[in-house]
């Protein structure tokens, strides 16, 4: 599949989205002006997300600009794409990109874990953009008598970590009725008394190497 401008892959993502109209009008109301403006010396802007699947696959992109009326080309230039993970001290080139006709560039990558991107257009240097990468974690559970046995893992291995477990109120949302630290072997397991049933899942919370990560909801059958 040939790779979306930044600015249409933006639109068709919230396009996918509840609140599509919204959400339109909204993009463009920013971006409109922004675009009209233009900067006042030359500058690269930098955007970056994930996809939806697979797993960890970032695109990264961005634009070089100048001001307007400016003789100054946009197109054809060397971008150099530089990421750093936590702590985000160091710092590795990964890409020299070209720019198109409009100064528009991307990258995709797969990433292992939150990742901090920036760009340098000769000694222009954009603002640093992190990708977050949610941690993947499991769950299941099932009803042994008057508890239910909960149960999951998490990957990449987080021994040590915390994980929240929660249940959906009546309202819809999830709320937090017990916590679990993960064991050694990067698995974690409790067993709780609840006679009733109830839809559950388990929530990874953030750190500064993963984003929160949440896991499939589990539905559990009140005891009879």
């Amino acid at each position: 599949m040939p790779l979306l401008p930044p600015t249409s892959y933006v639109v068709e993502a919230m396009l996918s989205c509840r609140g599509k109209i919204s959400a339109l009008l909204a993009f463009f109301a920013l971006a409109a002006p922004a675009a009209a403006q233009g900067p006042t010396v030359p500058d690269v802007i930098l955007g970056g997300h994930l996809y939806p699947k697979p797993q960890g696959l970032a695109y990264v992109y961005g634009q070089v600009r100048v001001p307007l009326g400016s003789t100054q080309p946009v197109a054809g230039q060397t971008v150099a794409l530089y990421q750093s993970v936590y702590p985000f001290t160091d710092w590795s080139q990964v890409a020299s990109l070209t720019t198109d006709f409009k100064g528009y560039f991307s990258f995709n990558e797969t990433i292992g874990q939150n990742v901090a991107f920036r760009a340098l257009w000769g000694s222009v240097q954009s603002k640093d953009k992190l990708v977050k990468l949610p941690l993947r974690i499991s769950l299941t559970a099932r009803r042994v008598g008057r508890q239910v046995l909960f149960r999951g893992s998490t990957y990449p291995p987080r021994p040590g970590a915390v994980v929240d477990l929660q249940r959906i109120g009546r309202h819809g949302g999830f709320h937090t009725f017990a916590r679990v630290r993960i064991g050694t072997a990067a698995g974690y397991e409790r067993r709780i008394r609840i006679a009733g049933g109830g839809v559950f899942r388990a929530l990874a919370p953030a750190d500064p190497a993963f984003a929160a990560g949440a896991s499939r909801p589990v539905r559990v059958k009140p005891k009879r």
